[in-house]
């Protein structure tokens, strides 16, 4: 769009992190969709590897050292393997960027992602803090699979998702760094940082949706399918008991995070007591499912497993609401 008197701020400086471990196969792919954006301003690009031990580091040198357009790169890679959320504490340390774009050593980035990412941070009539997008989703082949949208694409409230396991796709957002000025590190290691970051957002009402894909997101590959690999042969308790654990694991430290980032703002007493409600609740809940399995297990023989299912799912809406 030409008409600059519908801008609400201007341009914010750029960086684009890409975080990488261990992905000499796809990591070529994911810097050159990155040093291909056709925005015209520079943008610091920050290639940064996590102790990898494969070749994924000396690619990214290799594609660095024969750049030759207008962006600077910067090579970081950790002495030590910080993890996810370490890895993302750093990218606030390194990165000089207003907005930092979140890119992944497997996916891919579209040529137009900074450009219309930039356009509807321009446009926005709130202050965004968090503007992610849907994405393709591909293959291990890069072959475009179908296109993926979030769970949350409509106007997004703390309130609305402050249990919410599920917001944003991680592999196509950006964020602004007042995230991190305001609430500092994410201190819950074993938390996921789409998480924390796109409900620290909403806390600030700064999540902005973006109707389309930008990124190329690699499935059947990461932290998340490896779930699924280790139970696909498991016997039935030991695969409830799992996925159960995955849950459990997953949104303990991510509430623990939300109760600190939330006691931050001022006058949300009401968000504190869900969170510590639905934190002490989980803790009952989940001791309790994996000590009456052989009671679930029965049910389920009794009633038929689709039956049982339906009959979880309920349980779990009605644990999560807090009326058990």
């Amino acid at each position: 769009m030409n008409n600059r008197s519908i801008y609400f701020r201007q341009a914010p400086t750029i960086t684009i992190f890409l975080f990488a471990y261990n992905q000499e196969n796809f990591i070529k792919e994911a810097c050159l969709s990155i040093l291909e954006q056709d925005y015209k301003s520079p943008i610091e690009i920050i290639f940064s590897d996590d102790c990898s031990q494969d070749l994924t580091f000396n690619i990214m040198t290799q594609v660095a050292r024969s750049y030759e357009g207008v962006h600077s790169i910067v090579l970081n890679k950790n002495k030590k393997n910080l993890g996810l959320i370490g890895h993302v504490n750093l990218s606030y340390k390194l990165s000089k960027g207003d907005l930092i774009f979140a890119a992944a050593g497997d996916d891919i980035s579209l040529p137009d992602r900074v450009s219309k990412t930039i356009e509807a941070y321009r446009l926005s009539k709130k202050t965004p803090m968090s503007i992610y997008s849907s994405v393709y989703e591909i293959d291990e082949n890069s072959k475009v699979r179908n296109i993926r949208k979030p769970p949350f694409t409509e106007s997004v409230t703390a309130e609305k998702c402050v249990l919410s396991s599920a917001l944003i796709i991680g592999a196509a957002h950006a964020w602004h760094r007042n995230i991190f000025d305001t609430f500092g590190e994410i201190e819950e290691d074993k938390a996921y940082e789409d998480l924390v970051l796109a409900y620290r957002s909403a806390l600030l009402d700064g999540l902005v949706y973006l109707d389309e894909p930008l990124v190329k997101y690699r499935v059947n590959v990461g932290i998340s399918y490896q779930h699924v690999i280790n139970n696909k042969d498991k016997q039935h308790k030991e695969k409830f008991i799992n996925d159960s654990s995955y849950y459990y694991k997953t949104m303990t430290p991510v509430l623990n995070q939300r109760l600190k980032d939330t006691s931050k703002i001022a006058g949300e007493d009401k968000l504190i007591k869900k969170i510590t409600r639905a934190i002490n609740r989980q803790d009952v809940h989940y001791n309790y499912l994996m000590k009456n399995y052989s009671f679930f297990r029965s049910i389920s023989k009794s009633v038929g497993f689709i039956n049982f299912l339906y009959f979880i799912k309920y349980w779990f809406r009605l644990a999560r609401k807090g009326y058990l």
